[in-house]
């Protein structure tokens, strides 16, 4: 709406900066038009040289034909010119008999039946006694008088036709092309104010499925995690505790001693294997995001990554108020860019960030490894990597993986507005 309202404006300021000119062009050729025909067949015919020597009756004849032709107020001013510069008769009575430097686009007329026009300032000389009137339409033509001596006649016309001619255009143009696009507009309105209505509930739709999606992964998550520990992990725990028992009663035998070492190997993949599951089962589902516990589960992943031979500054602007999707997607980011930096990155330390910007939440991973083989892109092959980039962008969020700017990679992914708002 605002676009197609400024466009209007634009073609309204356009239609009248053009019907301007179109109107001036017109008024300026009719007035050349007029003002030759006056020129040749009305003044020309009565200047001779009774008028040059100023004798009464011949220059009565001229002021009694000048005066009537502006009787009608079509014309303002009337002058004729010599070629020497002198006014040979004027309605400023005051003016007649002087001699001025005429402009060399004046002179060029004498001898000639050419004429010009323009839009007059009155700021040369002969224009002293019509300095307070407005603008004026100034016409020059070029003629013989009754002698065949070159003469030019001066004409000053009011702009009254000028601006009646540029408003009926400017006028009829607006009213057939600007009315017939508010008419398009106020039909289209109603078709875009649907359009966006069925926009906007294809987009809460959209969010309403991505929302169940995440609720569903949720539920599956916490399903597997409580499986997982209470059934595979406490019998491994078991089994690890069950197995030393069975490695002291083979003490005795002294034929046992090969079946000792493969229960004390057994033992030890055991126990290895459940604290692997222990571990997975805090990355399954972390048990404090819903409690405000996003911090202790970052900094739980941090501990881990450091095992790894990796050191890890934690820098978070969270607090309690993080809403539980934002924390969730949130660890989910640092959980895998930390794994990524620890398999791929062959980095010696990592820095993850986690800040607050207008209407969104902005968590980072940079390392300062080797960097990604693709910036900007997730290659083909990372599926942890890869599985995050699509639930980011279900999400309506970004996920950037790029070089830093000293080396090493920057994991970037802007948490939705939809989901930061609290």
């Amino acid at each position: 709406m605002v676009a197609s309202a400024a466009a209007l404006v634009i073609l309204a300021v356009g239609t009248t900066l053009v019907g301007g000119r179109v109107a001036q062009r017109q008024a300026l050729r009719e007035a050349r038009t007029n003002a030759s025909l006056l020129a040749q067949q009305v003044a020309a015919p009565l200047v001779n040289a009774a008028v040059r020597d100023g004798e009464p009756a011949a220059t009565a004849r001229l002021e009694t034909e000048m005066r009537t032709r502006m009787r009608d107020r079509s014309l303002s001013h009337i002058k004729l010119w010599s070629a020497d510069g002198t006014v040979l008769w004027a309605d400023e009575t005051s003016l007649t008999g002087r001699r001025y430097v005429l402009p060399a686009d004046v002179r060029s007329l004498f001898g000639t039946r050419n004429v010009t026009a323009e839009v007059s300032g009155l700021d040369r000389a002969e224009n002293v006694e019509e300095r307070d009137e407005e603008e004026l339409l100034e016409v020059y033509a070029g003629t013989h008088d009754a002698d065949g001596r070159p003469i030019v006649f001066e004409a000053y016309l009011p702009l009254d036709d000028l601006r009646r001619d540029e408003t009926a255009i400017i006028t009829g143009v607006l009213a057939v092309g600007i009315g017939g696009l508010v008419l398009f507009q106020a039909a289209v309105l109603p078709m875009a104010l649907r359009l966006a209505r069925r926009v906007e509930q294809s987009q809460a739709e959209h969010t309403r499925i991505v929302r169940h999606a995440l609720d569903a992964s949720e539920l599956e998550r916490r399903r597997i995690a409580e499986q997982l520990h209470d059934g595979v992990i406490q019998d491994m725990a078991g089994i690890a505790f069950a197995l030393p028992t069975v490695e002291t009663r083979l003490a005795d035998d002294p034929a046992g001693q090969e079946a000792r070492q493969t229960v004390r190997t057994i033992t030890d993949l055991v126990r290895r294997d459940a604290d692997a599951l222990r571990s997975m089962l805090i990355d399954l589902y972390p048990p404090d995001l819903a409690a405000g516990g996003l911090s202790t589960a970052i900094h739980g992943v941090a501990d881990r990554t450091r095992e790894e031979g990796v050191e890890v500054v934690v820098e978070l602007d969270a607090g309690p108020d993080v809403p539980l999707e934002v924390a969730t997607l949130a660890y989910r980011v640092v959980r895998e860019g930390l794994r990524n930096v620890v398999k791929h990155g062959r980095a010696a330390s990592a820095t993850v960030r986690m800040t607050r910007e207008p209407g969104a939440w902005v968590v980072t991973v940079t390392d300062d490894g080797v960097g990604p083989e693709g910036a900007g892109e997730v290659r083909r092959g990372h599926f942890g990597l890869q599985l995050l980039t699509d639930t980011v962008h279900d999400l309506g969020g970004t996920l950037t993986l790029g070089a830093g700017p000293t080396g090493g990679s920057v994991l970037r992914v802007t948490i939705p507005p939809a989901l930061a708002a609290p």
